[in-house]
């Protein structure tokens, strides 16, 4: 039998056929035409007696050049794992965190590595540690078991639900509730979740804008969303109704001149439930321009001392 460098592409084809039986091997090299296949087959049977040193040198040879493949072309559609690049953290979370370590370590390897790392550090730490600690043995996986991983992966993941997208709760969620309440039954529920779970305040804080937040900001804030075309002044003497006149005059000096002349004080009575509306619209004026990229409300939602005015 000739060294294993001297045989040509048949050959050490129709080794590989032999090393991993053909159900299996067909499935890797589903791509070659049947002809090709039919040969490959023939020349299978031929050879008689492969020594078990060229058997192993084909293979190493094979695995590197898998390997290189997946590190140097991870979108190539002859990967193993193409079916993993196809699907979102979330359904690969669903599919390996019930798997052993080494496998997890084995799928989360085939990955990019900023949705590999946003993956992993969904684990525990115990799992986490173990997981790093078998990454750094994966070559020690022999090629049969890799093919036998990635197989077994590829049939669980066609029970994986298609992705949707749907919330985990966390201080957004509560941030948004609180903003549909009127703004005295709001405070009530943040002054308690600050006592009882500062952490869960401050993560609401990031995402609940309220009207007072808009008369505290820093003065560069001030100035571009109080002077900004949309503030309808008599809707400002409505939410300015019942404020301490410090604060009214604070904000009416950042107004255009012409507003300034044009914003008389609210003087006759007026209901709560239109206080309230008047300030919530300033709210919506507030995100609709953050949203429009005019308006930073990752500043004004900061912590203070995070600020520098």
């Amino acid at each position: 039998m000739a060294e294993d460098n001297n045989l040509n592409g048949l050959d050490k084809t129709a080794i590989l056929f032999q090393i991993f039986g053909e159900s299996l091997a067909i499935t890797m090299f589903q791509e070659l035409p049947e002809a090709h296949l039919l040969r490959i087959r023939v020349r299978a049977k031929e050879l008689k007696n492969v020594p078990t040193s060229i058997k192993q040198g084909i293979l190493e040879e094979f695995y590197f050049k898998m390997m290189s493949q997946k590190h140097h072309n991870l979108s190539s559609g002859d990967q193993l794992f193409k079916f993993l690049i196809e699907l979102n953290e979330e359904q690969i979370f669903s599919l390996i965190n019930t798997e052993p370590p080494k496998v997890i370590a084995l799928a989360l390897d085939q990955l990019y590595e900023t949705k590999k790392i946003k993956i992993l550090n969904r684990f525990d730490t115990k799992i986490k540690h173990d997981v790093i600690m078998e990454l750094g043995n994966l070559h020690n996986i022999p090629l049969e078991g890799v093919v036998t991983v990635a197989q077994e992966l590829k049939q669980k993941a066609s029970f994986i639900p298609g992705p949707k997208e749907f919330s985990r709760g966390g201080g957004k969620s509560i941030a948004t509730i609180l903003s549909q309440m009127n703004p005295d039954e709001a405070n009530q529920y943040l002054d308690q979740i600050s006592g009882e779970n500062p952490e869960l305040f401050n993560e609401i804080k990031k995402h609940f804008l309220s009207f007072d937040d808009l008369l505290s900001m820093p003065n560069h804030l001030m100035s571009t969303f109080w002077r900004n075309p949309d503030i309808d002044v008599d809707e400002l003497s409505k939410a300015f109704k019942g404020e301490d006149e410090a604060t009214v005059k604070t904000i009416l000096e950042f107004l255009p001149k012409r507003k300034q002349a044009m914003y008389a004080p609210l003087d006759k009575p007026i209901s709560k439930k239109d206080v309230d509306k008047a300030k919530l619209s300033f709210v919506q004026l507030a995100k609709k321009l953050a949203k429009k990229g005019e308006f930073n409300l990752e500043d004004l939602l900061s912590d203070e001392e995070d600020m520098i005015d």
